[in-house]
C-alpha cells in the first residue's frame, strides 16, 4: 500500500485520509499537514481516517506526545479519528490513552465515520472516544 495522505476541507472539518506504513515519521508529517490545512481554512474540526497498515512500537506511540506538540496540536482542535480495523483500533487507542493522559487531545477514537462526524459536529449523544462494540442480548 502505497503511503498517501489526503487531506481536503470539507466546510465545517478538515477531512484526512492516510493510507500506507505507520511510523513516528508520518505521522509527524501528516499532523504538520493537518494542522496547516487547519490554518489555512481556519478550521478546527479535523474527521480523519487511518486505513494504514503495520504497527507502531511502543516508543513510537509515546513518540505521539513530541508529535502533537512540535505539529501545534493544541486543545482548540477537535479531533475524531476512525479505525475501522479491530486491530488498528486497539493499537491507536494506545496512542490516544497516551495523549488523553497528558491533556493533549480533544477527541477521540472511532469505529466508524458516521459516529466520528456526528461527535465532531456536535451530537451530544455521541460520546468523544467511543470504542462501543454491540451486544448481543
Amino acid at each position: 500500500m502505497k503511503n498517501e495522505d489526503f487531506i481536503e476541507f470539507m466546510g465545517d472539518y478538515i477531512s484526512v485520509v492516510t493510507t500506507g506504513a505507520d511510523s513516528y515519521a508520518r505521522s509527524m508529517t501528516l499532523w504538520k499537514k493537518i494542522i496547516a490545512a487547519c490554518q489555512k481554512y481556519d478550521c478546527n474540526n479535523i474527521l480523519g481516517q487511518s486505513q494504514t497498515q503495520g504497527e507502531l512500537s511502543t516508543m513510537d506511540s509515546f513518540k505521539h506526545i513530541e508529535v502533537f506538540q512540535e505539529a501545534g496540536v493544541t486543545w482548540k482542535h477537535r479531533i475524531a479519528w476512525v479505525a475501522p480495523d479491530p486491530d488498528k483500533f486497539e493499537q491507536l487507542k494506545f496512542v490516544e490513552t497516551v495523549l488523553r493522559n497528558r491533556a493533549l487531545v480533544n477527541g477521540g477514537l472511532f469505529r466508524t465515520v458516521e459516529e466520528a462526524r456526528n461527535w465532531l459536529l456536535g451530537d451530544t449523544t455521541v460520546e468523544a472516544g467511543a470504542s462501543k462494540t454491540t451486544k448481543s442480548n
